[in-house]
């Protein structure tokens, strides 16, 4: 599905300022899912397309600039040797469902020197001065996003250490055939199991369209 712009010169740029501004904001509602009544549509200005989405979610799209803005901005990570569009999207898929789960249990705000802390991970991202600036202001974006990202972040780290973590330890048995030294390998490779299978079955409860 694609979104396009068509009609007057004079007005097509206000009106196209106006769509691309709606079609930046769902990379809000992808990585933060919020209720929303964004909807997929088509408007048009001189036939040019501006955006395809790329997949259905219960109250929210995600587009193709959603995905190339995650991407861009480190929020989302595409497998190696894959297709990075698809990677991207999927992840980005995952975290919405998962962050859906979290807000179940109405998570409380994390504090704001934790926010600030996430922040700064992300800003080390991007070397020289003014890059995420510049990328953020590529994409229609500003610092707000980020850090309501950064929050829902804090939120789904505390929710998946909570839920996982004691399921993820090793046994003794495990350790002294694997030896000390492997505890850690262990537990880590369990925790992205036990993750792993929660967001296949988050998926298959969901009702999720990914579009061709």
């Amino acid at each position: 599905m694609e979104l396009t712009l068509t009609g007057q010169r004079a007005e097509g740029g206000q009106n196209a300022r106006r769509v691309l501004a709606v079609a930046f904001c769902s990379l809000l509602f992808a990585l933060c899912p919020l209720p929303s009544a964004l909807c997929p549509f088509s408007v048009s200005v001189r036939a040019e397309v501006i955006d395809r989405v790329l997949a259905i979610l219960p109250g929210q799209i995600i587009t193709l600039s959603d995905v190339e803005a995650a991407l861009d901005l480190g929020l989302v990570d595409a497998p190696a040797g894959g297709d990075r569009i698809s990677g991207g999207l999927s992840a980005i898929i995952d975290r919405v469902l998962m962050l859906n789960e979290v807000r179940r249990v109405a998570p409380p705000e994390p504090p704001p020197a934790a926010i600030d802390a996430r922040l700064a991970l992300i800003r080390q991202r991007f070397g020289a001065a003014g890059e995420l600036s510049r990328v953020l202001a590529a994409r229609g974006l500003d610092e707000t996003v980020l850090r309501l990202y950064a929050s829902d972040d804090l939120r789904l780290a505390s929710y998946l250490d909570e839920r996982f973590s004691a399921a993820a330890q090793p046994t003794d048995e495990e350790i002294r055939q694997a030896g000390e030294s492997a505890r850690q390998r262990l537990t880590d490779d369990r925790r992205r199991a036990l993750v792993g299978a929660w967001t296949a079955e988050l998926r298959r409860r969901a009702d999720v369209t990914v579009l061709p």
